[in-house]
């Protein structure tokens, strides 16, 4: 029941697409397979259970395929998409853990908007999503959730 409950979390969390290039079981004992979006340097993929799953770099940032992780346009060398706005440097979060465990990510609470929420990434840095339309953040389960389990109020 809990894998199960964990799934519809994570299906809740964002846009999910099947790709053929995510394994079609997670394995618990190495990190998620993390790919670049087909089309947006912004953004990029994260495999879950033979789905990719869309997540979105912080505002200015690209998504490094190499280094799988956010970058610097210049540094990221994404060759899709449009350069979204100006870099600006990466500003590790004291909400985020300082170690980075793949096996256990650091979900936060939006400050003001309940259909947000924040993952921290192996930096440090808070990465903002938001919830699917009428779902608000959950931080008891750690995903999106109705309004009245969510218990949030703006």
């Amino acid at each position: 029941m809990k894998a199960s409950g964990a799934l519809v979390g994570l299906l809740l969390v964002g846009l999910v697409l099947a790709d053929d290039r995510c394994p079609p079981i997670d394995d618990p004992e190495s990190p998620p397979v993390l790919l670049p979006h087909p089309t947006d340097c912004e953004k990029f993929l994260i495999c879950s259970h033979g789905n990719a799953v869309v997540s979105k770099c912080p505002p200015g940032l690209h998504w490094n395929d190499g280094k799988k992780l956010c970058d610097y346009p210049s540094l990221a060398q994404c060759l899709v998409g449009e350069a979204g706005s100006t870099s600006q440097p990466l500003q590790p979060s004291e909400n985020c853990p300082a170690e980075y465990d793949p096996d256990h990510m650091v979900y936060t609470p939006h400050e003001t908007d309940c259909t947000k929420y924040y993952i921290c990434d192996p930096h440090g840095v808070e990465l903002e999503q938001r919830c699917p339309s009428g779902l608000h953040w959950n931080p008891a389960v750690n995903y999106c959730d109705f309004p009245e389990l969510a218990g949030c109020e703006e």
